[in-house]
């Protein structure tokens, strides 16, 4: 169990193990702490110099055997708040650097920027690169449904950081008409248009997003990802096309109300 907990605060399995082991032994040579743990005995060794390093065990010489001991516990609380530094002084240092990298970034000239994400975790990272970017218009063709299966309305999702912001855009809803679809609140300065799924007859598993000079595609059919595609003249084409197919959904309007 305390092996387990140790895990929480930064230790491997074998870290653990191998302290708790110490803990409960005393001063042990390497080869004792791997009749005890289980661990092979070149193993204990190098995990042991590591814990050494963090200033967790002391190692000394004794009858000519190397032997370790344990530290204080207080020096795990020493060690984190090293980390806890470590880790401020290079948050300071990214911020510091982070114009330099943006305006690298920027410098692509027309090449077409491709990006694989994959799994709600990596969607979540492009949602979070739309919210930030604070565009002036988003345009999105989604499938209600479908989006809303995967990523259910909640008071964290991206939809409420963009109602805050009030970032306008314009979205048009594929929806299936034999599905319930439960309210979504709508966006402060943002419009909405619906499509009927019934009315085409080709099945559209998916959300196209523009923003900004950037594409994303979500994949909904089959292992959940996402492309997204960074080129100016790819995505003003995009948005041509978008402009087309929100002219197509006007006729379409009047149902918004009943939704």
């Amino acid at each position: 169990m305390l092996a387990k907990q140790l895990q929480g605060l930064g230790f491997t399995e074998k870290e653990a193990r191998i302290y708790v082991g110490l803990l409960e032994l005393g001063e042990s040579a390497p080869s004792q702490l791997s009749q005890k743990t289980g661990i092979n005995r070149a193993t204990v060794y190098v995990t042991l110099e590591s814990l050494q390093k963090r200033h967790l065990v002391s190692k000394i010489e004794k009858h000519k055997k190397i032997v370790f001991s344990i530290e204080h516990p207080l020096q795990i609380l020493d060690h984190l708040e090293r980390e806890k530094n470590n880790v401020e002084i290079k948050i300071n240092l990214a911020k510091t650097l982070m114009p330099e990298l943006e305006m690298l970034e920027k410098v692509t000239g027309e090449k077409a920027r491709v990006k694989f994400y994959e799994g709600k975790e990596g969607i979540a990272i492009m949602q979070n690169d739309f919210v930030r970017s604070n565009p002036k218009e988003w345009l999105e063709i989604y499938n209600l449904n479908i989006a809303l299966k995967h990523f259910p309305v909640s008071k964290n999702d991206h939809r409420q950081i963009i109602r805050k912001k009030k970032l306008g855009g314009r979205a048009i809803a594929i929806y299936d008409p034999k599905i319930p679809i439960p309210f979504i609140p709508p966006f402060p300065n943002a419009e909405r248009r619906y499509l009927p799924l019934n009315k085409f007859q080709v099945p559209f598993n998916a959300d196209i997003s523009i923003y900004n000079d950037k594409a994303v595609f979500i994949s909904y059919q089959g292992k959940l990802m996402a492309v997204v595609v960074q080129n100016k003249a790819i995505v003003n084409g995009l948005r041509f096309l978008f402009e087309l197919a929100w002219q197509g959904a006007d006729k379409f309007a009047e149902i918004k109300k009943g939704l």
